[in-house]
């Protein structure tokens, strides 16, 4: 675990907020630690679904997102491309 994954614990159970992580390691912390967490790909679903961007705005933010080193498996890829669509 990184150690901006141990800032980000420490900052959320301060404040009993949510994390926002994808790392499995962080996660696994966050849980042992009873932190909630939500990933990357929930908060742009949650933007798109609530009309902050549009779906066409959403699919060019992962786009971007792994254009710029963000990983997402080809399978979890094609579902959120798939769950976008859905909310035409």
């Amino acid at each position: 675990m990184s150690d901006a994954d141990v800032a980000v614990l420490a900052c959320v159970d301060a404040r009993d907020a949510v994390a926002v992580m994808d790392e499995s390691a962080g996660r696994s912390a966050a849980e042992v630690e009873d932190v909630e967490t939500r990933g990357t790909a929930y908060l742009l679903l949650t933007a798109v679904k609530g009309g902050a961007l549009s779906t066409a705005e959403g699919r060019d933010a992962i786009d971007a997102m792994i254009d710029h080193g963000w990983y997402v498996a080809p399978d979890v890829y094609t579902k959120l491309v798939g769950k976008l669509e859905s909310f035409e």
